[in-house]
């Protein structure tokens, strides 16, 4: 593998530092108030610098191995280097990490045994043996750790400042690897207020290496209507480089959801080696399912307010109906009683008068 970081790449860690995905090529920190020190730190042989960006060997349990570490002082002192090694780990974004001095190293790290301190002159370079033993108790698979050269100071103020360069040192125990990922997963939906917008499905994944190898992972996520309704596939982030025991989360979102009541989520994984040279034919993808709710409320609610709506315009116009019916029976009662009335006048008008 490339060494992805460029040479002479500087980095700087304040208490408890952390190691870069590479041997970064060279640091600088201050070991007084006033004097900036700058190295790198490499692997090698007895000669010195051999190309290599880190260590990587395959052992049997009980085997052990003599490497090299070069240390060069770019600075314009002569500078006493600790020597530290430690647990390693991969980032989320697949870089490579081990664990700070304040935090005690229980796997790959405590098999490694070099030097407390290395003093190194202004502009020359030091190579240090370190030797790698793997216990006799070891389990197949592989087992991360790192090697760092650092300085410690105060830098004029109050709190301590560890600055540290180092490489990875990787042992793969021969035996049967076994790749394997776990995987869970849970989603929700979030609807829009506007009853004519479509809401969104947020689905959070992951990933777990349950194996004894790295891997690499390409999440595949899926989400699916009721009858198959908005059915459609997103790609997660690529997982790349996870080591036994550790996770990975994830995140995407589906736009465009409406709201059909409920969603189906699946998620799968495939595992996948991190080198051509390995293959996984045959491994079973991890998956997970899940479902979400995805209730239509605005949508409901604009419905009900138009049953609200219907139900008040029939019972306006019935009731103007009705109101017009009695207007209309007032109407002709009136007219018939004006008409008998007037019927009645007219008689009482043509009966003759009699007088004694």
């Amino acid at each position: 593998m490339k060494n992805p970081l460029v040479p002479l790449a500087v980095l700087t860690l304040v208490a408890a530092s952390s190691l870069a995905a590479a041997p970064a090529a060279a640091a600088p920190a201050r070991a007084a108030q006033d004097d900036v020190v700058t190295w790198s730190v490499r692997p090698g042989d007895e000669k010195g610098e051999d190309g290599r960006a880190w260590v990587e060997w395959a052992a049997d349990p009980g085997q052990s191995r003599t490497e090299h570490m070069v240390v060069v002082n770019h600075s314009d002192d002569a500078v006493e280097f600790l020597l530290t090694s430690a647990d390693g780990y991969f980032t989320d974004t697949g870089r490579f990490n081990m664990l700070p001095s304040d935090q005690e190293s229980v796997a790959a790290g405590t098999w490694i045994e070099l030097p407390e301190s290395v003093t190194v002159a202004a502009g020359a370079a030091e190579v240090v043996p370190f030797t790698v033993t793997v216990p006799d108790d070891a389990e197949p698979g592989d087992h991360a750790a790192g090697v760092a050269a650092s300085v410690h100071s105060t830098g004029g103020g109050e709190v301590a400042v560890e600055s540290r360069v180092g490489f990875r040192v990787m042992t793969r125990v021969l035996g049967e690897l076994a790749p394997a990922l776990g995987l869970t997963a849970s989603a929700s939906y979030t609807g829009d207020p506007n009853p004519f917008e479509a809401g969104t499905v947020d689905v959070v994944y992951e990933l777990e290496n349950t194996g004894n190898t790295r891997l690499n992972a390409r999440p595949e996520i899926s989400l699916s209507g009721p009858f198959g309704l908005g059915d459609r596939t997103l790609r997660g982030d690529e997982i790349v480089e996870i080591a036994p025991g550790e996770t990975r989360h994830g995140t995407v979102r589906f736009r465009d959801a409406w709201p059909l009541l409920a969603y189906d989520v699946s998620v799968v994984a495939q595992p996948l080696p991190i080198s051509d040279e390995l293959s996984f034919a045959g491994v079973e993808r991890a998956s997970a399912r899940t479902t979400v709710l995805a209730m239509p409320w605005p949508q409901l609610l604009v419905l009900v307010l138009a049953a609200l709506l219907t139900t008040w315009s029939v019972w306006r116009r019935r009731r103007e109906k009705r109101r017009t019916a009695e207007l209309v029976a007032r109407a002709r009662e009136e007219a018939l009683a004006e008409a008998g009335a007037s019927v009645a006048a007219a008689d009482l008008a043509r009966t003759p008068s009699h007088h004694s």
